[in-house]
Formats: structure tokens, sequence, C-alpha cells
């Protein structure tokens, strides 16, 4: 059996993934923490923080956890997980020099929103690195790559890097920083372009396919050719820039699963998103209590797809209490 939970960490990415057999643990892996805080709470929430999730499951050890990106909606959660959690392997897109590692960076008060979240993430970032060497972590660097890995038996995981070079220019900027140049510009620089340098994933048990984009935009992995999947993660919280025709035409899912907040007003999920998901006739899924016409908002701590050894895919909101299967919308 294969389980994923796309946790509800409010506006953010957290996914457990579990492959179990005779109801014993086989393999455990996360995929992103969420924020530093699930944000602001609302009667009825059932938000919770991708380490409160693990602990209420059960889980001290991961046999990996994948950082996509670190915008700090995907990276903040590393503060609450560690050193909680015990982990065998970590992969992300970019890994610093160990020499700063015991380094905090000072944030200046002249940069924008978006370049103090890239300072607070690293900030949130170091430490981990640290606490991850002291347990004994394998650490990857994931970037501008594809490849193809047998996780444990029936479970395939294809990795797929985008352009080489945003990795390459991601380095160069944080090195900048690191050596005391506090540059706001390159930041913003990086801000544009990070959700492209995410690692994208795509997890296949028993033909059954799950797309795992991060946060690529649409217009940028929707150029290979994609096989069609059970079910995808929309990239970027459902913004506009999350999905196409073309897109969805090739991926031709069952269920889309949106990471988000219900407090968005800014079009996210984007009504375009959502009408290509009913369009295709896929079932459409929230991690948060989202209100929009026709969908009756869900309250749950997350998304729970279960995949079982005939690769049947269900889906169904998860609640501390248990389970309730989710009415297509």
């Amino acid at each position: 059996m294969l389980t994923i939970d796309f946790i509800n960490v409010g506006y953010g990415d957290a996914i457990l993934i579990q492959k179990t057999t005779g109801g014993q643990r086989e393999f455990v892996m996360l995929v992103d923490c969420g924020d530093l805080n699930t944000g602001k709470a609302y009667p009825g929430s059932q938000r919770v923080t991708a380490a409160q999730f693990l602990r209420d499951q059960g889980i001290n050890h991961l046999n990996l956890l994948v950082l996509t990106h670190l915008h700090l909606d995907h990276s903040g959660g590393l503060r609450h997980l560690l050193p909680g959690i015990s982990i065998d392997e970590f992969w992300t897109n970019y890994l610093p020099p160990q020499e700063v590692w015991n380094r905090t960076l000072a944030v200046p008060d002249d940069l924008s929103s978006g370049a103090r979240c890239l300072f607070h993430s690293m900030n949130t970032y170091l430490p981990a690195l640290r606490e991850m060497h002291r347990q004994g972590t394998r650490m990857s660097r994931i970037s501008g790559t594809t490849r193809q890995i047998m996780l444990c038996e029936n479970l395939q995981l294809d990795v797929f890097g985008e352009e080489p070079e945003l990795y390459d220019r991601q380095a160069q900027i944080w090195e900048n920083q690191f050596s005391g140049a506090a540059d706001g510009g390159r930041l913003d620089e990086l801000d544009q372009f990070i959700n492209n340098t995410s690692i994208r994933m795509r997890l296949t048990y028993r033909g059954s396919a799950v797309e795992l984009p991060g946060d690529v935009y649409a217009s940028c992995w929707e150029m290979q050719d994609i096989a069609p999947c059970t079910v995808v993660k929309l990239p970027h919280h459902g913004h506009w820039d999350s999905y196409t025709e073309r897109l969805s035409e090739m991926l031709r899912p069952q269920y889309v699963v949106v990471s988000v907040s219900n407090m968005r007003v800014d079009d996210c999920p984007s009504g375009l998103a959502v009408e290509l998901a009913r369009r295709a006739n896929a079932q459409l899924l929230f991690t948060d209590a989202v209100v929009r016409p026709g969908i009756v908002p869900a309250y749950h701590q997350a998304v729970r797809c279960m995949i079982d050894d005939q690769g049947n895919c269900t889906v169904n909101s998860y609640h501390a209490g248990g389970d309730t299967t989710h009415e297509a919308v």
C-alpha cells in the first residue's frame, strides 16, 4: 500500500509518503516541510505543522527528505521538524559550503518582502544542515538532471531538473550574500526564478503515477512530453501560472490536489486552474477549506491518497479521528 498525505499546512507544501507492507512501514519520505507556522487560524481549522503531523502518525524517522526549493513556504517547517526526526538521506537543489553552516545572516532593513523571506529561509536552512550533518544524514544536491530510482519494491521515483543554469545562478547569488555583500537586487532576481529550480518528481506504484512538481511554472515543464498520471499536485499552489490546457491534456489526471490556504485573496487557487480540472472531469481537492462557487469547503488535516497493491487509487479527507471519502466537485 502506498499512502500519500498532502498535509494542510496552510499556504505551503508538505507531502508525506509511506510505503507499507502488511501494515508495517517499509519506506517513509517527506517532500517539503511547510512554512515557519501555519498562519492565522479560523473556526474549524485543522491546519497542522508537518512536524506535528508526523508526530501524530508516530513517525520519528525518514528514509528520505526532499526540499524542492528554498522558498520559506516549503522550507520553513525544517525549524520544527529537526532534531525530532532522524533522516537517512536528504535531497536539495542547493547545498551551501559547509563552512557557512554555523552562520546566521543579518537581514538588512531595506530589502523587499521577497528578498527578506529568502534570508529567513536560509537562516532556517543552515541550522537544519548542521543538525542533519550531526545525525550522519547523506546529503545530495539535485540539479538539472533526470534520473530514475527504485526507492523500494514496486515504488519508482523519476526525478527531473529544469534549466541547469538556474541552479548555478542560485549558487552564485547565495555565495555573494555569504561573502558579506548583501545585495537585495540579486535576491529579488533569485525570487523571480527560484520556483523553476524546484526538484520535480513523479512517483509510480503498481501502475499509478503521482506528479509532484514543486512550484515549477507550467510554462516550463509543459514543454516536455509527459505521460498521463493518476494524481497531480498543482505547482505554485494553484496560481494562474500553475496549470495550462496543454498540461491538463497530457496529464489527464483523475485527481488534482492543490496545497493552498483558504485565506488567500489573490485568485489562488486561480479560476483557470479550477476550470481546467473540471473540464477534464478530474476530482479537485484542496488541502485547506477553500471556498469557491460549487465547492463545499473540506475541513481536514490532509488530503490522503491511497494506492493499493492492484494500483487502485482512492482519495480521502484525513482527520485525526478518521478518514472521510471525498465527493467529486
